[in-house]
């Protein structure tokens, strides 16, 4: 057996051996419950700039009933979506065990310090404040995260997280995007400017 690691040893370059112990950690840090989470986050980071969201082809008015949707805000102020009518509205469905939602969060927050006074942003989660709470000041992010209160539009019907939905001004339906993305990009930032002036 020592043999057969001799040769290994001996037939690798040094960053062959280097690669081979840097997977041999992710794997370890994959099988470790505590730690899984974060490393598969970790791992995708690279993979947001792949994947550029696109405006729908055609906008789509949403149901006015959409607007009736309540929510709740980490603080326990209760609002109601038709506060936000005529304005810009950024919704992510997102979930603090969802290693995708974790990786595209940091860009997220980003976008958010940007256009958060021209724009309504909504981080929606489904999980117990509590745990939101603490994973929230845990990263050091200031997006207003909420809790539904009733349930979810058909407009904003998803089965996948993260998902994210831009409306219009207007109501309309400008992006839908199923899974990560790379949302501070200058793609993203000429969709809002353009949202914003309409």
């Amino acid at each position: 057996m020592t043999s057969v690691f001799k040769n290994y040893f001996q037939k690798k370059s040094k960053f062959g051996l280097a690669i081979d112990i840097l997977i041999g950690i992710m794997i370890i840090f994959l099988i470790i419950p505590a730690t899984r989470k974060d490393m598969a986050a970790l791992i995708l980071k690279p993979t947001l700039f792949i994947h550029q969201p696109k405006l729908i082809k055609e906008r789509v008015a949403i149901n006015p009933a959409t607007y009736n949707w309540r929510l709740m805000q980490m603080d326990g102020t209760k609002i109601e979506l038709n506060q936000f009518k005529d304005k810009v509205l950024f919704i992510n469905f997102w979930a603090t065990w969802c290693p995708p939602c974790i990786a595209e969060i940091p860009q997220l927050q980003k976008l958010y310090e940007s256009y958060g006074d021209k724009a309504v942003f909504l981080f929606v989660s489904n999980e117990e404040l509590p745990l939101v709470e603490q994973f929230i000041k845990s990263k050091e992010f200031t997006l207003p995260v909420y809790i539904p209160i009733t349930q979810y539009p058909t407009d904003f019907d998803t089965n996948s997280l993260p998902t994210t939905f831009i409306v219009s001004k207007k109501g309309e339906l400008v992006l839908a995007k199923y899974g990560v993305a790379q949302w501070n990009s200058k793609r993203i930032h000429k969709i809002l400017d353009k949202l914003v002036e309409e």
